[in-house]
């Protein structure tokens, strides 16, 4: 609630007036006391929401989502609720490779987890046969292995495991519920729910605007790259240093995306990671010869051997007379 009355203020500081501004965030960002102050404040928003809370809108079929234009591979299908004191519209977006992506996730947990379950189910089998060592395995302790073991997404209801008691020592045997599998495929995997109180604006203008994170989560990503651009380490430990470190962190990134912005629109397709390793590889190079050299040449500073693409560059950004 705090942060979105300064973002708010915020920009009205910056455009001199309460201007029609929407504010885009994720799941984690949504709490009802956050939405309540958006409400109340009269911020438009756009948020994605937790798949559980909507089960009945995760499990429309497929046949009544449109696809979406202008972005292959995606589909919507909306409705309209009550939210917060207000008329909202629910957007349940699916897209292909993001439900790729999660499937790819989901089947690899469940590789990760059946080894685990086989590996212990193993070591239960060894105090079965008088071969067990260390501490006697309780089904209690057992329990609470197999919670810590199908802890990862979906794997508590993707994987059924039933514990017995024989002779004192408890045994498992565990399966793939494939019900649970193909539920989870059609209802809920390549899906996300957006809210909007936004009733004027289309499925496409909704998912459209909340894509536009990602060049925010860019950013962030940017600002933790190991080689360029990181925040860490500052040295630094009074709020006065370290937002005199953090300024020029960001100045940093702000320069950069704008040399990213100029190479990106002279047709140079490149990462600002990208891009910013292939300044770093240009070099001025000092050559000093030594002296009583035969017909010694002047001593004098030039550049690296560069490659068609980083001359490029070079007259791009006009750092060419810069260095030279």
């Amino acid at each position: 609630p705090e942060l979105s009355r300064e973002l708010a203020e915020r920009y009205q500081r910056v455009t001199g007036s309460k201007a029609d501004a929407t504010m885009v965030f994720d799941k984690g960002n949504v709490s009802d006391d956050a939405m309540e102050n958006l409400v109340v404040g009269g911020i438009h928003f756009v948020a994605a929401l937790t798949a559980s809370r909507f089960p009945e809108l995760m499990a429309t079929p497929q046949e009544k989502f449109s696809d979406i234009p202008g972005m292959p591979g995606s589909r919507a299908y909306a409705a309209e609720t009550q939210l917060w004191g207000k008329e909202c519209r629910l957007v349940v977006t699916y897209t292909e490779s993001f439900f790729t992506q999660q499937l790819s996730g989901v089947t690899h947990n469940l590789a990760k987890c059946q080894g685990k379950l086989a590996d212990l189910e193993k070591r239960l089998s060894r105090w079965h046969e008088g071969k067990g060592r260390g501490r006697k395995p309780t089904v209690r302790g057992v329990k609470r292995k197999i919670g810590e073991i199908l802890s990862p997404q979906f794997m508590g209801d993707l994987i059924r495991v039933e514990v017995e008691e024989e002779n004192g020592l408890p045994l498992i045997s565990y399966r793939v519920d494939h019900q649970a599998l193909r539920r989870l495929t059609e209802e809920r995997l390549g899906k996300t729910v957006l809210v909007t109180d936004r009733l004027e604006w289309s499925p496409s203008e909704i998912v459209e605007s909340y894509r536009n994170l990602t060049s925010i989560e860019d950013a962030f990503k940017n600002m933790k790259n190991v080689d360029f651009l990181r925040w860490q380490p500052a040295y630094h430990w009074t709020d006065q240093k370290i937002q005199v470190h953090g300024f020029y962190c960001v100045l940093a990134l702000l320069l950069s995306t704008l040399a990213c912005k100029v190479v990106r629109e002279a047709g140079i397709d490149l990462s600002l990671p990208a891009l910013l390793k292939e300044l770093s590889s240009i070099r001025e190079v000092a050559v000093i010869y030594p002296p009583g050299t035969l017909a010694r040449p002047r001593d004098h500073t030039t550049l690296s051997r560069m490659s068609p693409r980083q001359k490029k560059l070079l007259e791009l950004l006009d750092v060419g007379d810069v260095i030279s």
